[in-house]
Formats: C-alpha cells, sequence, structure tokens
C-alpha cells in the first residue's frame, strides 16, 4: 500500500475481501508493515471484523463442496467446529473427487496419489491410481519403442547411403584397384550391419505392436 491506500483505506472492507476469498487474517501483516513506512497505523480490529464477516460468507456448503469436488486440501480458516457446514460440503465433494476415474485419470497421466484420498477412506480411488499407472508406464514404453524405431530407421538410411557411396567408388573411371577392393569389403561389412539394423528393427517392431494391443485393452 503507498502512503494515500493507507490514509483512506477502508480496513473493514479489505478485512471482507479476504475473508470472502478463505485468506488466513495473517494477510493483515503485510498491510501493516505498508502503513508503517508512512507512519500510518493499520486498524486491525476493524480488519478483524470485516475478515470474519467474510469468512462466514466463504465458509458455506456450497464452497466446501466445491474444494472438495477439485480434490483441494481443506481451508483451515474454516474450521470444523465453527462451520460445520463448510466441512460437510467439504467431505461430500471429496467424495465426489476421490472415485476409481479420478484415481485412473491421475494416474494415466503421470501424477501421483492425491493426499486428500487417504487410501483406507477412498479404496477404490487407490485402486484407479495403481491402474492408471500401469497405463502410463506403458504408454512410456511404447513412445520409447517408437522411438528407437525412428533412430533404427535413421541407421537403415545411413547404411544405405555408405553402400550408395561404395559401389560409385567401383564405377569410377578414378578408382584404383585397392580402391575397389576396400570398397567391396566396405559394402560387405555395411550390408552386414544392415541386416543387424533390420533384424533389431523387426524384433523392436513385434514389441511395439504387442504393447499397442496391450494398451488397447487397458
Amino acid at each position: 500500500m503507498n502512503k494515500e491506500e493507507c490514509q483512506l483505506a477502508d480496513w473493514s472492507a479489505v478485512g471482507y475481501k479476504h475473508g470472502a476469498q478463505g485468506q488466513a487474517a495473517t494477510t493483515f501483516n503485510q498491510y501493516q508493515a505498508d502503513c508503517a513506512d508512512h507512519s500510518i497505523k493499520a486498524d486491525y480490529a476493524a480488519f478483524k471484523r470485516g475478515h470474519q464477516q467474510g469468512l462466514d460468507d466463504y465458509c458455506v456448503y456450497e464452497t466446501g463442496l466445491n474444494n472438495g469436488s477439485a480434490g483441494n486440501n481443506y481451508n483451515g480458516n474454516c474450521p470444523s467446529r465453527r462451520y460445520p457446514d463448510f466441512a460437510e460440503g467439504y467431505h461430500e465433494g471429496l467424495g465426489r473427487f476421490c472415485t476409481y476415474e479420478s484415481g485412473y485419470d491421475q494416474g494415466a497421466r503421470g501424477q501421483g496419489a492425491n493426499r486428500n484420498c487417504a487410501e483406507q477412506d477412498y479404496p477404490e480411488y487407490s485402486q484407479g491410481l495403481v491402474s492408471g499407472q500401469a497405463k502410463y508406464e506403458v504408454i512410456r514404453a511404447v513412445h520409447a519403442l517408437e522411438d528407437e524405431l525412428i533412430s533404427l530407421e535413421q541407421d537403415l538410411q545411413r547404411q544405405d547411403e555408405f553402400i550408395a557411396d561404395s559401389e560409385a567408388v567401383i564405377v569410377s573411371k578414378e578408382s584404383t584397384s585397392d580402391d575397389r577392393v576396400k570398397a567391396l569389403l566396405d559394402i560387405k561389412n555395411h550390408r552386414d550391419e544392415r541386416k543387424r539394423i533390420k533384424r533389431e528393427y523387426r524384433r523392436v517392431e513385434a514389441e511395439l505392436a504387442d504393447l499397442q494391443m496391450r494398451l488397447s485393452e487397458m
């Protein structure tokens, strides 16, 4: 806050704004420090009254339900003894969130468990998470094999280029007998290497097909 804002502040309204957003009253500390720099005292009593009114409007059943349904942490600024409706809504919302489907979706995206969905309270969520994580690992393996196939294809292309270069040496009028002998040996070596790469390509291709089939069944 600048000096003018500190002089004109409606501290009750400022407190209400933070309370209505579910924020703690400790947000006042920064205002207090800002205004102290201008030798102006921020009114904590007014801020606190407004903040409490804001919390009363925030800590209701609907807000708790929305927070729980999003899997968010419980807002400790809404203690259950003072705001039982908020707590009820939160736990109902959490029950909607902590399902097998939600756990599966998170696991399939490579995410860890939401700590609000404790296994002892929501075993279905944990089961979904494990299944989703298994799918995620298969997806990762599929991508790795796809990348490997691309690399092998590039290796095959390089071998074909090496062979073409050696064949060009053989037919060139400028090549010596030794050049042609060496080129023939190079061709043999590159063709052998090409066969090895092709075998590896078929192995990876078959492994990829198996994983893709497995993935389609998950």
